[in-house]
């Protein structure tokens, strides 16, 4: 397994579309940070939370959610609560990342975004994030720096497929159970 540092092995822009609304903007979705926290991977079941905003159209070019990206946040009150991130696992139209979150685009020859979602996810990551985040007492960051900088430990791309679709498939089914258990019946 060869470590990497995430500038390596994909590209990483910090968002800076924010929710307020332009008449000179387009209209676009908005995928907020607290789409991103609480969610293992970004799907149209989670589309009906995105916000609507507005767009110049370099930020439509540079920050439009496309599949096998991932995303993360990395600004937050307490330093626990920046990088986590998400897998992007569906196509998205007119669907931007919101400012607090950065967009990671894997070199998909070399790296698998559902894979790089779980290492993310890994205490390792959790760790580095955790360290390397800067502020106190009101906000807490990770610089773009910080983020480019990201040890990732790859192994073969067909082993990366094969972690990648594993968790996806346990996420689907925590999602599938959880929608069964907003559906139940309440007691009487």
């Amino acid at each position: 397994m060869l470590k990497h540092k995430l500038s390596d092995i994909a590209s990483v822009s910090v968002s800076s579309v924010d929710k307020k609304r332009s008449g000179e903007e387009k209209d676009v979705h908005l995928c907020n940070y607290t789409d991103v926290y609480r969610n293992w991977a970004i799907t149209s079941q989670i589309k009906s939370s995105f916000l609507s905003a507005t767009a110049t159209d370099a930020e439509i070019s540079k920050f439009s959610l496309k599949k096998g990206q991932v995303v993360i946040t990395k600004d937050s009150e307490t330093s626990g609560d920046i990088g986590i991130s998400a897998y992007v696992a569906e196509e998205f139209e007119n669907t931007l990342l919101g400012y607090h979150c950065a967009l990671i685009t894997p070199k998909t020859e070399i790296c698998n975004g559902a894979y790089l979602n779980a290492f993310l996810n890994s205490s390792t990551a959790r760790e580095y994030f955790k360290n390397n985040a800067s502020g106190s007492g009101q906000r807490f960051s990770l610089s773009t720096r910080a983020l480019q900088e990201t040890p990732i430990y790859l192994p073969t791309l067909k082993i990366q497929k094969i972690v990648g679709n594993f968790f996806s498939a346990i996420d689907r089914k925590i999602s599938l159970n959880n929608e069964i258990n907003r559906n139940l019946p309440l007691s009487v």
